[in-house]
C-alpha cells in the first residue's frame, strides 16, 4: 500500500500539462533563442491546435507536415513537441522511439542543448513510473545529469530524487540501500518530497512485517508536519499528508489492539478533512475496543448523520446496532439491528436494479462532468473532470482504471466525431468535382469551336497540296513554278507582248519589234534558268518553316484534343479522395470497433463494483437479520423469565 499519488498505478499514462508546455517552450539549441513566432505556417497551424487542447489535431498536423518535407526555422523543436503529444495521448513507446531518435541512443543529442536533454528524459522516465515500467522509468531517469538539472530547475531536481528513491524502494535489492539512502541526504527533511518518501518507507515497512519501524517513521512523519505546517495558513497538501499519517499509524495501532493509543492519535485529528469520515469509524471501533461504547456511539452517529454515505459507510448501520448490543441495551438494539437489515435489503434490491438496467445511457446519466465552451474538461493528467450524482458511484469513480477507461471513451467519441465531420467534407469535395467537370465541358465546348473557327483541316489540306506541288516541280525541274514574285510579273508581261504582237499585221515594224521580243523572251528564260538553283532553294526553305509550323499547330492541336479527351488531373484528384473516404470509413470502422470495447470496459468494472457492493451488503445483511434473531430471542427468554418470577 501507500500513497496513491505516488505509487505508479493504470496502463495509460498522461504527463502532465506543465511537462507538455516546457517541451513547446524550451529552447532548441544552445546557442539559439527561442523564436518569439512560428517561423513555419504549419508548425504554428499545429500549435494552435495544441493550445485549443486538440492533441489529436496537433499530432495530425506535425505528422502531414513531415509528409510534406517538415517543419522550416525550428530545428529539432517540433519533434520534441510531438514527443511531448505523444506522452500525452498515452502514446508512451512511440514517444520513447522518437526521443531516442532525436537525443542519440547515447542521450547525447547533437544539436540539442544539455538542458532540454535533461528535461527530456525526466519526463519521459516520469511516463514510466506513471505507467509502473520500473526498467525503462529507470533507464531514463538515469540519463538525467543531477546537476544540469539542479541548476535549470531545482523543483524538477528534487522530484527527480523522489522518483530516484521510490524505485530504489520498490526493487527490494539490498545493493539499492545505500544509493537509496544517498539519495534521501539530498533532500531536506522538511522538503514535502522527503515527507512522501519517509511515508512511503513506513509503508513499505509495514508490509514487510516490520511494524515497530513503521511505526516509529510515522512517528517522525508527524512530528515533522507538527512543526513545518504554518498555524495561519496551513498548506493543503501538507496538512492532507498529516492526517494520511495519523490514519496510518491509528491503523497500526488498532491492528496491534493498542485501542489507548489510536484513540489519542484520532482524538487528535479535525472532524473535517479528506480522511474525516475514516478516522471517525477507527476511532468508534478504538473507542469499542477500550470498552468506551458511549463514545464509539457518538463517533458512528456522527458519521451517519453525514450527507455523502458512501459504499465503506454501508458498515456504520450494522456498528451502531452491534455497539448498542455491547452497550448491554438489547431494547434499542433490535430496532438497530432491524432498521440496518431493511436498510441493507433496500441497498441490495436497489443495486440490483440498477445492474438490470445498466447501460452507457444511464451510467453517463449518473456522472457530471465539467465542460466549457470546448468540451469536457480534463486535469493536469488528463483524467477527466467529473463528480458522480450516485453516492455508489464514487468508489469506481475514483479507480485508476475507471478514469483512464472513461477518458478513452472520450477520447474515441472525439474521434468518431473528427471521423465523421471529415467525411462530411467528402461530400463537399464530390460537389467540388462535378462543378469542376461542368465547367470543363463547357471549356471544351467553347475550344471546339474555336478550333472549327480556324478551319484546321482546310490548312492541312492547302499544306500538302503545296507540298505535293513543290514535289512535283522538283521531280520536273520546273524553273517556271519556282519564279520570284519579280519574275512572274515579268512573264505575264512578256506574254501579252507576245499575244500583241501575234495580232499585228506583218511590216517591217512588227518584224523588228518581234525581233525585240525574242531577243527579250531568250534573255527571259537565261535568267529564269540560271536562278532555278537560287530561287528553289529559298522555296524548299519557305516550305521547311511552313512544315515546322504545321507541325507546331498540329503538335498544340492534339494537346487540346487530348485534354479535351481525358483529364488525368482531376482523375487523380477523384481518385486520391476516393482513396482516402476509403481509409476514412475503415479507421471509422475500427474505431467504432474500439468504441463498444471502452463501453464493455467500462459498464464491466461497474457491474463488477456493484457485484461486490451486493456482495458486501449480503454479508452485512445476514448479520443484520442473525443478530436480530438473537436479540428477539433473549428479550422473548428474559419476558418469559420475568412472567414466570411474577407468578
Amino acid at each position: 500500500m501507500g500513497l496513491k499519488a505516488s505509487q505508479p498505478s493504470g496502463r495509460r499514462p498522461f504527463v502532465y500539462a506543465g511537462a507538455l508546455l516546457w517541451l513547446m517552450m524550451a529552447p532548441v539549441h544552445a546557442d539559439e533563442a527561442q523564436p518569439e513566432r512560428a517561423k513555419d505556417l504549419r508548425y504554428g497551424w499545429a500549435l494552435y491546435e495544441y493550445h485549443q487542447g486538440n492533441a489529436f489535431e496537433a499530432l495530425t498536423q506535425l505528422a502531414v507536415a513531415r509528409e510534406r518535407g517538415g517543419i522550416e526555422g525550428h530545428g529539432d523543436h517540433p519533434a520534441l513537441v510531438e514527443g511531448g503529444l505523444m506522452l500525452s495521448w498515452g502514446m508512451t513507446r512511440e514517444a520513447s522511439r522518437l526521443f531516442r531518435q532525436l537525443l542519440g541512443a547515447d542521450g547525447a543529442g547533437s544539436n540539442l542543448s544539455p538542458d532540454v536533454r535533461n528535461q527530456a528524459w525526466f519526463y519521459l522516465g516520469k511516463v514510466f513510473y506513471l505507467e509502473g515500467n520500473q526498467a525503462l522509468a529507470s533507464e531514463n531517469l538515469d540519463r538525467v545529469d543531477g546537476e544540469i538539472l539542479a541548476e535549470a530547475d531545482h523543483d524538477l531536481f528534487r522530484e527527480w530524487i523522489y522518483l530516484r528513491s521510490r524505485l530504489a524502494m520498490m526493487s527490494a535489492r539490498p545493493d539499492d540501500e545505500p544509493d537509496l539512502a544517498s539519495l534521501r541526504e539530498q533532500l531536506d527533511d522538511t522538503d514535502i518530497w522527503s515527507l512522501y518518501l519517509r511515508y512511503n518507507s513506513a509503508v513499505s515497512a509495514l508490509d514487510a512485517g516490520a511494524g515497530a519501524a513503521a511505526e516509529e517513521e510515522l512517528k517522525k512523519l508527524i512530528a515533522i508536519l507538527d512543526e513545518s505546517i504554518d498555524s495561519v495558513e496551513p498548506d493543503a497538501e501538507r496538512e492532507g499528508l498529516r492526517g494520511r499519517a495519523r490514519l496510518s499509524l491509528a491503523g497500526l495501532y488498532l491492528r496491534d489492539n493498542q485501542f489507548e493509543a489510536a484513540l489519542e492519535v484520532l482524538g487528535a485529528m479535525p472532524l473535517t478533512g479528506v480522511f474525516a469520515d475514516q478516522a471517525l469509524f477507527d476511532y468508534a471501533v478504538a473507542a469499542a475496543g477500550q470498552g468506551r461504547p458511549e463514545r464509539a456511539l457518538d463517533a458512528l452517529d456522527t458519521l451517519a448523520n453525514r450527507e455523502l454515505f458512501l459504499p465503506w459507510r454501508q458498515q456504520v448501520p450494522f456498528a451502531r446496532a452491534y455497539v448498542l448490543e455491547q452497550m448491554n441495551a438489547p431494547q434499542r438494539a433490535l430496532p438497530a439491528f432491524k432498521q440496518a437489515a431493511d436498510h441493507y435489503e433496500a441497498r441490495i434490491r436497489e443495486l440490483g436494479n440498477i445492474r438490470d438496467r445498466l447501460d452507457e445511457e444511464n451510467l453517463m446519466a449518473q456522472l457530471e462532468f465539467s465542460r466549457d465552451s470546448d468540451g469536457i474538461l480534463t486535469d493536469s493528467y488528463g483524467r477527466l473532470r467529473v463528480q458522480p450524482l450516485e453516492s455508489g458511484m464514487a468508489e469506481v469513480l475514483a479507480s485508476e482504471t475507471f478514469q483512464q477507461a472513461l477518458a478513452e471513451l472520450n477520447e474515441l467519441y472525439r474521434m468518431q466525431s473528427f471521423i465523421a465531420e471529415r467525411q462530411s467534407r467528402f461530400q463537399s469535395f464530390r460537389i467540388m468535382l462535378e462543378t469542376r467537370e461542368q465547367q470543363r465541358q463547357i471549356r471544351i465546348a467553347q475550344t471546339r469551336r474555336a478550333l472549327e473557327t480556324q478551319q484546321a483541316d482546310q490548312w492541312e489540306q492547302l499544306h500538302e497540296d503545296f507540298t505535293d506541288r513543290i514535289s512535283s516541280a522538283l521531280a520536273d525541274e520546273d524553273a517556271g513554278f519556282f519564279m520570284t514574285s519579280q519574275q512572274k510579273a515579268l512573264s505575264d508581261k512578256l506574254d501579252e507582248v507576245e499575244k500583241t504582237l501575234a495580232n499585228l499585221p506583218n511590216d517591217a515594224t512588227t518584224a523588228r519589234q518581234r525581233a525585240t521580243y525574242r531577243r527579250m523572251r531568250a534573255y527571259f528564260d537565261w535568267w529564269i534558268a540560271d536562278d532555278y538553283g537560287t530561287n528553289r532553294w529559298a522555296a524548299q526553305k519557305q516550305l521547311r518553316q511552313l512544315d515546322r509550323e504545321m507541325e507546331r499547330f498540329q503538335t498544340q492541336r492534339q494537346r487540346v484534343e487530348t485534354r479535351m479527351a481525358d483529364d488525368a488531373r482531376h482523375a487523380e484528384l477523384a481518385r486520391r479522395i476516393a482513396a482516402s473516404e476509403r481509409e476514412l470509413a475503415t479507421l471509422g470502422t475500427e474505431v467504432s470497433e474500439a468504441l463498444g470495447r471502452a463501453r464493455q470496459t467500462l459498464l464491466t468494472q461497474v457491474d463488477r463494483m456493484l457485484a461486490a457492493q451486493q456482495q458486501e451488503l449480503n454479508g452485512y445483511l445476514l448479520a443484520s437479520r442473525h443478530a436480530q434473531a438473537r436479540l428477539a430471542d433473549q428479550l422473548f427468554r428474559a419476558s418469559q423469565n420475568a412472567g414466570a418470577g411474577d407468578e
